[in-house]
């Protein structure tokens, strides 16, 4: 084992070690001299990680219809008919029963928390659906590690 060449030789006491000789070698590089691969493309997926990959992938996507079937819901049973009560002027329009266990008999509007609750679920269910969704674990591992550089 050699000492750092670069003069890291000393960190708070401690060596830094290099790999043997010929070690370095042994690494592909590319035309300008810099290595091909990164350290992680070296170390073989787990099969307890792919596993736990596919769960939580499987999760959400579970978790994402569910939101999808709640904002829905939430939009039919509260939010569309209070915007219709509003627009129209109606007084006699009541929130449904279970608004007034949760909040109270005296609750007469949504508030910004209430729009808040629904923004935030959207955004995110979004994010998921753009973003997580696409990206599922059950690609060829072939395909898993192709880098576009």
């Amino acid at each position: 084992r050699t000492v750092c060449s670069w003069g890291c030789g000393s960190l708070g006491g401690a060596r830094l070690l290099m790999p043997a000789n010929g070690a370095a070698a042994e690494r592909r590089t590319d035309a300008s001299g810099t290595s091909s691969h990164d350290v992680e493309d070296l170390v073989p997926d787990n099969w307890l990680i792919r596993l736990v990959h596919g769960i939580s992938w499987l999760l959400t996507v579970a978790l994402s219809a569910l939101s999808i079937a709640f904002i829905c819901y939430q939009l039919w049973a509260l939010y569309v008919p209070y915007c219709r009560a509003k627009l129209t002027g109606d007084k006699t329009y009541r929130f449904p029963e279970y608004f007034y266990r949760v909040w109270g008999n005296d609750a007469e509007d949504l508030t910004s928390e209430h729009w808040g609750y629904l923004g935030a679920c959207a955004l995110v269910t979004f994010i998921s659906i753009r973003y997580v969704i696409p990206a599922h674990p059950f690609t060829s591992r072939a395909a898993e590690h192709y880098k576009l550089d």
